[in-house]
């Protein structure tokens, strides 16, 4: 809730503020002679105390002149109203009255800094409360002390001293805890309350039940022990305007309580009218002080209680918001670490993969490329030895042979590493050219190739992919199919399928097929199933490699002297579908 701004801090003129200060204190004082308790002339409450304090807590000490110019105009009527003669006696009780009150106030300022030090309400804190409390009762001893001092000297009456001070003490303490106490809830305090549905009625029942019980106390003439039994009436809605509502309500209903109390007593009824006034009045200002008193310090822990439940609310809501974030930094952190240690596994297992191949690839370089060398070598002694003609050209063949097994051991070497090392390369791909072309190698590089192959397209959509891995492919797969079926069974069949993003490729032979046992490892690298032609074991394993870095599947169904199928699904890298692919 925003706070109240004292009307006269908008203004930055000092003297606007001490005229202000000095008709603020008449009219509180003027308030205060209305009250004026009949036929011993005592005020039950005199609120210039009150006023002034709270002008002087909001003003700062720099507005004293304007308390001292009220303080002199308010005590002169009074006496000139008394029927006292303004002699120099009378006017210097009245200055002396004057700087008395300023000296209360000034004081009053020095303590609640000192004690206090709130720029708010003191009425926030239940500790603060008794401090201004403790500050009123004993700043009240040097206005009282002086006025009546003062007044009781100069009619040479000492006999009702210590009474007169009693009942002037007990005027200057209720009036700084009602007036002073009212504008600072009005004007710094705070307030817990909301202006909602269930509030608002509940205030207009608390208000039409007060005014209820106030108009009954006022205008009909009542038992006595019903009217003596006011203050027990009032206690429960003094307890509930403390326990629900803001401190700024209960400084105005305990003030129109106090008032109202003053208003039936000076007219002669309700529960405080004895037969003797002094003892009227007395026990009218004990119950204005006691019900004022207990109230507001009760609404200031009812308030403190609120405050601290709210700060615990709010720390309870920050609190689970960094247990949310800190959870979730967690779990950011764990699947991050995941992640790590998943990229990881896949680095140790492509590394171990690596690893395995670098030593089969030293292996097989170190017997598959020696082999071929030795056996030419070998071959060169015997042509040397023995230059018969049939021998020389048997040497030559045997030669050839060698020549081409290492040859060709190279080329799939030299296929292996461009599949790692080149980027693909999209082109629109034309299946019978494909066949042709690799059927067309293998005749210049196999014996017994068999007539072009059954090849069965069903195409809607144009098809794109590497065409260069698609060669490699062809060649492996089909070259397989060649050197692994026997001459009487050479029939291949190729069945291509375009479908929605992808095609699907099966390439079956009537070989010798592959028995169950090794169809799982015939696409490791230099894995052999049979020893029949045998080659350099990376046919397949290049087949397997290649179809990945297309991010396609390859797999294979065989049966022993029935043949093998190849199955093949590559995805189609036409150009709408690779822009799809590249946004994603």
């Amino acid at each position: 809730m925003r706070k109240l701004s004292f009307p006269t801090q908008l203004v930055g003129n000092n003297d606007f503020h001490i005229t202000g200060v000095a008709l603020a204190y008449l009219a509180a004082a003027y308030l205060g002679m209305w009250f004026a308790f009949p036929g011993i002339g005592n005020y039950p409450v005199w609120p210039p105390a009150g006023v002034a304090l709270a002008l002087v807590l909001l003003l700062g000490y720099r507005v004293w002149p304007g308390i001292l110019i009220g303080s002199l105009i308010t005590f002169s009527v009074v006496f000139i109203t008394q029927g006292v003669q303004m002699d120099a006696t009378a006017v210097g009780v009245i200055a002396g009255i004057a700087v008395a009150n300023v000296a209360e106030v000034l004081l009053g300022k020095w303590l609640y800094d000192r004690l206090i030090r709130e720029v708010n309400t003191p009425f926030e804190k239940t500790a603060d409360t008794f401090k201004f409390l403790v500050i009123t009762l004993v700043i009240a001893l040097v206005g009282s002390a002086a006025y009546t001092v003062g007044v009781n000297a100069m009619l040479l009456n000492t006999h009702f001293l210590g009474r007169q001070l009693l009942y002037n003490y007990l005027a200057e303490a209720s009036g700084m805890w009602l007036f002073a106490g009212l504008l600072l809830a009005l004007t710094r305090g705070k307030t817990h309350w909301r202006a909602n549905l269930f509030n608002l009625a509940e205030a207009f029942f608390f208000t039409l039940a007060v005014a209820f019980l106030l108009f009954v106390m006022h205008s009909y003439q009542l038992p006595e022990s019903m009217e003596r039994s006011f203050p027990f009436l009032i206690l429960p809605f003094m307890l509930w305007v403390a326990f629900r509502s803001s401190v700024q309500a209960v400084t105005v209903v305990v003030l129109v309580i106090a008032m109202f109390a003053i208003y039936i007593t000076i007219n002669g009824s309700g529960p405080f009218v004895l037969s003797d006034a002094q003892h009227s009045l007395l026990l009218l200002q004990l119950f204005i002080m006691v019900v004022a008193i207990t109230t507001v310090v009760l609404s200031a822990a009812v308030f403190e209680r609120g405050e601290a439940r709210t700060k615990l609310e709010k720390f309870n809501e920050n609190l689970e918001g960094l247990v949310k974030a800190r959870t979730k930094a967690l779990d950011d952190e764990i699947k991050m670490r995941r992640k790590t240690e998943q990229k990881i596994r896949i680095s140790n297992n492509q590394l171990r993969k690596t690893n395995e191949e670098l030593d089969n690839f030293v292996y097989k370089v170190s017997h598959d490329l020696r082999a071929p060398i030795s056996s030419i070598l070998g071959l060169v002694n015997i042509a040397k030895k023995d230059n018969s003609l049939p021998n020389m050209l048997a040497c030559i063949e045997q030669i050839e042979k060698s020549a081409k097994t290492q040859d060709n051991f190279i080329k799939d070497i030299i296929e292996l590493t461009k599949n790692a090392r080149v980027k693909p390369r999209w082109e629109k791909i034309d299946f019978n050219r494909l066949v042709d072309e690799t059927f067309e190698t293998l005749r210049y590089s196999m014996n017994n190739v068999p007539p072009k192959p059954k090849l069965h397209i069903e195409q809607k959509k144009e098809f794109y992919s590497d065409a260069n891995r698609m060669k490699v492919i062809f060649n492996n797969v089909l070259s397989n199919a060649i050197k692994y079926s026997p001459p009487e069974r050479t029939e291949i069949d190729i069945n291509v399928k375009v479908l929605n993003g992808h095609a699907k490729i099966a390439i079956a032979d009537k070989g010798n097929g592959i028995e169950e046992k090794y169809q799982q490892d015939v696409f490791k690298m230099f894995y052999r199933a049979t020893d029949q032609n045998a080659g350099s074991g990376l046919g397949l394993y290049i087949v397997k490699e290649t179809v990945a870095k297309l991010k396609g599947d390859v797999r294979l169904d065989s049966r022993p002297g029935q043949g093998t199928v190849v199955h093949l699904k590559l995805p189609n890298m036409a150009p709408n579908r690779r822009r799809r692919t590249s946004k994603v």
